[in-house]
This record gives C-alpha cells, structure tokens and sequence, in this order.
C-alpha cells in the first residue's frame, strides 16, 4: 500500500472510545450484549440487515431490516426503540406491520481494575399481547464485561460473558442460557475492532470500524454462515 494512501485511511479514521453497538442496536459486541455503555445523554441511530436464517419474525422466509435509537439516560441507564421488518419482492406489507421492540439496560457495577462491569438487560419486555405472539427476540439476562489492556500488539481485549432466561412471554427468544465472546483492538487500530462470539445459540465474528469518532460501521457472519451488518451514527447531546 502506497506510504500516501496509508495517510490518508488513518486520517480517515478515529481513535475512539470502542464502546458502539451490536445487530441488536444496544452497546455490545457483533451481536451479544455486553456490560458497557456510553456515557450520559449519548445517542446513536442506525440500522442493520439480517439474513433470512436469523430472521424468525417472518418464520424465517424472509431477510430483514431494522432501524433503532438508543440513549444513554443516566450514567447506568440504556434505552433502545427498534423497528424491524421483513423485506422481499414478495412480501405484503399491507398484512405485516413489523416488530417494534423496546430494551432497558440497567448497569449497577462499573468495571474497575480488577472487577468487571455487571449489567442486567430485558429486551423486548413490552407487547401489546398478553399471549406473547407479537413478541419477538425476547431476552432477560445478566452479562459482565471485563477488558484488558497489553503494552504491545494489542491496545486491549474485552471479554464478555452473560446468562439469559425467558423471563415474559414471547413468540422466539435471543440469547436463551449461556452467551459470551472476545473482543480484540489493536496498538495504532484503536478505531478497529474484531470480535468473536457464541450468542447462546450459534458462533459469529464480527468488525466493527469508526470514522470521525461519530460513524460505525459494523459488519460480520451468523452462524459463521450469513452476512449481516448496518452502521450506525453516534452523538453526545449537549
């Protein structure tokens, strides 16, 4: 690669804080949640596609779309409103609204030197039916966060492992029993990140990279199968 070309990439690029968000539109890895999240009165809005195999909203027939904002309320308090959708030259919308999704995360331990961050989450906990089948990717869970830094090679590697039960009423479930993944940031990469995980149900691996510190690009493989990814813009309200 050209010395000029290389320049002008790490021009291009920001050294960031690597908090940003997962497929789900919440702060974590590829698509895990993780115990991290942004500062108070941060907002980011994006929107990310999904294969038609990670896709049970649509009995999974169909890739989807969803757009999302999520805000940091209080320094331990994240909210997200996401709104997904089936799409394909077939589908008849007239019939399928969409699946409107609402996440609170609360965090009640902040990582410390040699305590990780400890955070609850309850995605999807509202539907307009007591029946639970207007309820999709539905999750309660516990998930703690912990990141290391190295002199050398790596600026730092996070580790994130978490529990999920079926705590309301859903139509399908994400990140039922045992979830956890790796986080890896380079030295002179800061705005790079790969990750790997198993969501409870299948592995991913995933990158994440931020341009201007405000424009995340994320992009991976489900199931070590599908392509699945959306960018997202980030923003601290005065």
């Amino acid at each position: 690669m050209p010395k000029r070309t290389l320049i002008f990439i790490l021009l291009f690029v920001s050294v960031a804080g690597t908090k940003a968000q997962s497929l789900t539109g919440s702060s974590g890895y590829f698509n895990i949640p993780s115990a991290e999240i942004y500062p108070d009165a941060t907002i980011y809005a994006g929107g990310n596609y999904f294969d038609k195999n990670n896709m049970p909203f649509g009995n999974y027939k169909y890739p989807g779309v969803a757009a999302f904002v999520t805000m940091t309320f209080l320094p331990f308090m994240e909210g997200t409103i996401r709104f997904t959708r089936v799409v394909g030259p077939d589908v008849d919308h007239s019939s399928t609204v969409g699946d409107r999704m609402a996440t609170a995360r609360f965090r009640f331990l902040r990582e410390r030197k040699y305590r990780p961050a400890m955070l609850v989450g309850f995605q999807n906990f509202f539907t307009t039916l007591s029946s639970g089948d207007a309820s999709h990717f539905n999750s309660t869970y516990l998930v703690l966060t912990k990141n290391f830094k190295f002199r050398k090679v790596f600026h730092k590697i996070g580790v994130t492992a978490g529990y999920g039960i079926e705590l309301f009423k859903s139509s399908d479930y994400q990140f039922i029993g045992l979830f956890g993944g790796a986080k890896f940031v380079f030295k002179k990469l800061e705005f790079l990140e790969l990750m790997v995980e198993y969501d409870a149900d299948q592995w991913n691996a995933g990158a994440r990279i931020t341009f201007f510190k405000h424009l995340i690009l994320l992009g991976g493989i489900q199931g070590m199968k599908e392509f699945a990814g959306g960018v997202s813009y980030r923003l601290k309200l005065p």
